[in-house]
């Protein structure tokens, strides 16, 4: 049976309040070596490197030795973001290149407000530490079955720069309420448009065979009538981030246009579409 998603970070609670304390009082480059030590192992008991093989062997075109070692290089970048998180967490200052930066804080300048749309192609939670909004709040959709630690150390980093979050539990949907309500009220809506957590999909190609895409999200962007900025976050280096930002029509073509501009994005990027489940199964 293929693996679903989680959306959960891995590690104890000890674990990643150790890591925060790593990275605070060494290079983060020392975190990224010692990822390397148990990263194999990681992969194989996990079984997530079926999934991952099958992606660059069966849709990507590459040889089964080529998808093995893009399989590693996938997951070690993944877990280079992962860190990086922490690393926030622990006060790591990074380098943001950010391109169409008017086009964001044009709208930020408005008194409407607007949404973001982004994807789990590149580290996009990213984006809340280096888009400040001083003068319009920024709410996150975020998934409701994260742990404790990362839960309270995101709230406390995005609060710095006016950012909250909306969690999302499956069994309550208050959260439609507050999403209505941060829109109404000027503020914006970041959220993913390409994780399903149960409802409605869309089909939309990706990489030659049809994977289904939440209809939520391009239903709330078609119904509330606002200007959606789609973005991506890409990591450059150990210390540099890329931020791509470019408007999207809210229309009935909006998944395929978003799961085209996914697709793209992730043959540029080919190691952070992180992506290990079964993401072409509609079970899922």
């Amino acid at each position: 049976m293929a693996q679903a998603w989680s959306g959960k970070t891995g590690g104890t609670h000890g674990m990643q309040r150790a890591l925060v304390v790593l990275i605070r009082h060494t290079d983060i480059r020392v975190a990224y070596a010692i990822m390397h030590l148990w990263l194999i192992w990681y992969i194989l008991v996990r079984r997530t490197e079926r999934h991952g093989s099958y992606v660059f062997h069966r849709r990507r075109g590459r040889n089964r030795m080529q998808a093995a070692m893009d399989v590693y290089r996938s997951f070690y970048h993944f877990g280079k973001t992962i860190i990086d998180r922490f690393a926030v967490y622990a006060g790591v200052p990074f380098e943001v290149v950010v391109d169409h930066r008017e086009l964001y804080y044009d709208r930020v300048n408005q008194p409407e407000g607007f949404i973001m749309l982004f994807s789990h192609v590149g580290n996009t939670e990213m984006a809340g530490y280096f888009l400040s909004t001083p003068d319009k709040p920024l709410s996150i959709l975020v998934y409701g079955g994260e742990s404790p630690v990362v839960m309270a150390n995101r709230a406390k980093v995005l609060a710095r720069n006016n950012i909250g979050m909306i969690t999302v539990q499956p069994s309550d949907m208050s959260h439609i309420y507050r999403i209505n309500e941060v829109l109404d009220q000027g503020g914006v809506l970041a959220m993913a448009g390409d994780r399903r957590m149960g409802g409605n999909s869309v089909l939309c190609p990706v990489f030659g065979q049809d994977a289904p895409f939440p209809e939520g999200p391009f239903r709330i962007c078609r119904a509330v009538h606002k200007a959606v900025l789609l973005v991506f976050v890409i990591k450059e280096s150990a210390k540099t981030y890329h931020v791509y930002c470019e408007q999207l029509q809210p229309d009935k073509n909006m998944a395929q246009v978003y799961a085209q501009r996914v697709e793209q994005m992730a043959m540029a990027h080919p190691y952070e579409w992180f992506n290990f489940y079964d993401f072409w199964n509609s079970e899922h």
